[in-house]
């Protein structure tokens, strides 16, 4: 797995888009069905948003993993507790909501990584074999991506974008417009030069810079792959469902 992974750095380090999927259901099936996708490198369980309180998603991972994709996860919040338990189970990377300042970042990081470089407890688990790989597993660095989706981010994207083992950057795209004070008006120009901004400075600074693109509208992705975006998320396996059955007469 851990080449995988690195294929992934290496292409988004490289401004080559990177697409994966949303899962809001906790389902090994629906797991399989996006990673039949070729084009997804990634697969994203959402625990802010989707329903996942509670539940044991390792068979999930292991669905995932069959088809040698990447299991992610976006965390609930920045102050997640669980974090060495939910890279125990098998997950390789974390997208961070509402990354406010460098800080905040670090926090996850040090809590992310074996020592010396963080201070995730070290013991055997599903992601080392349970001991088999265990001294491998003592250098894995998980992707590490976070949310820009506040002014107090925007403010502080020059220190966020310097912080140390950052893969990328991603847009959440609904809570950023609700900041600025035009929600889900994504064509607002407040939130386009927000966008405009950001991709900017990540193209300095060389990160990857993403966004979640919510409907299902394949002119969309082209659009945004054409505008240098390089991890991006394409639509949800709740929005697929809805949109499909709303065409139903």
């Amino acid at each position: 797995m851990r080449d995988n992974l690195d294929s992934i750095r290496k292409k988004i380090k490289s401004n080559k888009p990177s697409i994966g999927a949303w899962m809001q259901i906790p389902s090994s099936d629906i797991a399989e069905l996006f990673c039949a996708v070729k084009k997804f490198d990634w697969i994203t369980l959402d625990l802010e948003h989707g329903n996942f309180l509670g539940v044991d998603f390792s068979n999930i991972i292991r669905a995932i993993e069959k088809f040698k994709k990447i299991p992610i996860v976006r965390l609930s919040n920045k102050n997640q507790e669980n974090l060495s338990e939910i890279l125990d189970a098998g997950i390789r990377g974390f997208i961070i909501p509402m990354i406010d300042n460098r800080k905040d970042l670090e926090k996850v990081i040090s809590r992310s990584f074996y020592p010396p470089l963080g201070n995730r407890g070290v013991g055997f688990s599903r992601s080392n074999g349970f001991g088999r790989s265990l001294k491998k597993n003592l250098t894995f660095r998980p992707l590490i991506i976070a949310m820009i989706e506040n002014k107090s981010a925007l403010t502080n994207i020059d220190e966020i974008l310097s912080t140390k083992y950052l893969d990328g950057i991603f847009i959440g795209p609904y809570d950023l417009s609700a900041s600025l004070g035009v929600t889900g008006k994504f064509k607002s120009k407040i939130f386009l030069n927000a966008l405009k901004m950001i991709r900017q400075k990540c193209i300095k600074k060389k990160c990857a810079f993403g966004i979640h693109i919510i409907n299902p509208d394949f002119s969309e992705l082209s659009k945004k792959k054409n505008q240098g975006y390089n991890f991006l998320a394409f639509s949800m396996d709740s929005v697929l469902i809805r949109s499909s059955l709303s065409n139903l007469k």
